[in-house]
């Protein structure tokens, strides 16, 4: 996990999932398409999508989550490129936190680790020195 010196600004984590979308957005010339994608990162606001084809900040587009055949409304945020692929950000247009079917950890959370000595949970970055039983 990467880690920065600036504080996670985002309402909620996110996690690394790939699942396969469908992308139904509208053209200029106002034909609505059927576009691939793929998801990078969820979160429970959004994702970060990777497909080929452009699109346009503040644009409405419709995702098809393949895996369950549900479908949200959502506008894109932010368009990256890099190479042949395209790196779209999308939030959800209404509160959908159960889209993914994942359970998110509240923002700022830290992951659990567990003491080699005990097996139980301990604070990231804190060890408890157990002296060996004699």
């Amino acid at each position: 996990m990467h880690r920065s010196r600036y504080p996670e600004r985002r309402r909620t984590v996110r996690m690394t999932l790939q699942i396969p979308l469908k992308v139904r957005c509208q053209m200029p010339e106002g034909e609505v398409i059927d576009l691939k994608a793929f998801t990078q990162f969820v979160s429970a606001n959004g994702a970060l999508i990777v497909m080929d084809a452009p699109l346009l900040p503040g644009q409405t587009v419709r995702l098809f989550n393949e895996m369950t055949s549900e479908s949200v409304e959502c506008f894109v945020t932010s368009v990256r490129e890099k190479q042949e692929h395209r790196f779209i950000g999308v939030g959800f247009a209404t509160p959908r936190k159960d889209f993914w079917h994942v359970v998110f950890p509240k923002a700022g959370t830290r992951q659990a680790v567990r003491s080699s000595l005990t097996g139980s949970l301990v604070e990231p970055g804190k060890t408890r020195n157990i002296p060996p039983q004699t």
